[in-house]
């Protein structure tokens, strides 16, 4: 993941929402950072929701 801002508010996310580590080692892959950044936030969403 280029920003390395956004890589780190995303890894936060993926904290806060007691998620697969694996999520995390994926942002480092150009091919899948993109969809998982954008899954989280859609999950960080849902998660706000419910709350």
């Amino acid at each position: 993941m280029a920003d390395q801002k956004r890589k780190i508010e995303t890894i936060q996310r993926i904290e806060q929402l007691q998620l697969s580590e694996a999520l995390i080692m994926a942002l480092d892959d150009a091919m899948q950072a993109e969809s998982v950044a954008e899954a989280i936030q859609s999950l960080q969403g849902l998660a706000e929701q419910w709350n």
